[in-house]
């Protein structure tokens, strides 16, 4: 039996990501501002007033065993983990915690396992199997809130030339705010756009594969099973050469999502 306790510190900065429409040069219909919990006297400069630690802890438990039976003749193990922030010590690295809307962190909940099963069938030969799987629960939110601003530098006017004899105007500096409200995030969100998981890519060039796109579903399950065996040439005072042959097959599945339809539509949860 055995325990694991984890500690995590997220810093927050209501007024880190702040903004204004005011000076667009296509304001968007609403909002006219967005400052989130900014409670600054200047609510729309970025600075790191209030800022604020999120502190949280998380762990689990888990067991492991080993049995020989059938005569020593064959081994038989099992280990298993389950707990909130604990998915880095998987072999698949799962992620341990996101962040709410408000920036605090919220722990994903994860298991794992692993069987092990090992058959000395004589003192040279060995067959073994094992199989493991690492799951995470959904720890997905709505209520996240963005604000993007994109400045675009003056273009001074220039004097006709002989190649263009008109010349041309000035362009003015523009700053373009984009907001997104409401939005649905987290781990395992329900509003992915999964609408591209099945689609096949192309390689983009003989050295890198597709980049894919329109799949952002996150790890639900991971799971890998694999057999093999050991045949041992020699084994005595001076080593051992053995000679052996394994089979693994990986599979991944995503949490599912809404397959390309807008945020907040009626999602497939299970």
């Amino acid at each position: 039996m055995f325990g694991i306790v984890s500690f995590f510190r997220d810093r927050i900065y209501p007024c880190g990501v702040v903004g204004t429409n005011s000076k667009d040069t296509a304001p968007p219909v609403t909002p006219t501002n967005l400052t989130g919990g900014c409670l600054s006297a200047t609510p729309t400069v970025v600075s790191s007033f209030g800022a604020t630690n999120s502190n949280v802890t998380g762990g689990g438990l888990g067991a492991s065993g080993l049995w020989s039976i059938l005569h020593k003749k064959v081994d038989v193990g099992l280990k298993v983990v389950g707990g909130d922030g604990i998915g880095r010590y998987g072999s698949a690295q799962l992620a341990d915690a996101t962040a709410r809307p408000d920036g605090t962190l919220a722990l994903i909940r994860t298991g794992q396992g692993l069987a092990r099963f090992e058959w000395h069938v004589t003192p040279k030969l060995d067959l073994y199997a094992y199989w493991g799987m690492e799951y995470a629960w959904r720890a997905g939110y709505k209520g996240y809130n963005s604000v993007t601003v994109v400045k675009t530098a003056a273009i001074p006017a220039t004097p006709p030339t002989v190649a263009n004899p008109a010349g041309t105007l000035a362009i003015p500096a523009t700053t373009t705010t984009t907001f997104s409200l409401n939005a649905i995030g987290g781990y395992g969100n329900v509003a992915a756009n999964n609408s591209g998981c099945a689609t096949e890519g192309v390689p983009t060039n003989q050295f890198n594969p597709s980049n894919g796109s329109n799949c952002a579903g996150d790890i639900r399950s991971i799971q890998e099973p694999t057999v093999g065996f050991w045949y041992k040439f020699y084994q005595g005072p001076k080593g051992r050469v053995q000679f052996g042959l394994q089979y693994s097959y990986l599979t991944k599945n995503a949490w599912s999502g809404t397959g390309g339809v807008a945020a907040g539509s009626p999602a497939d949860r299970s």
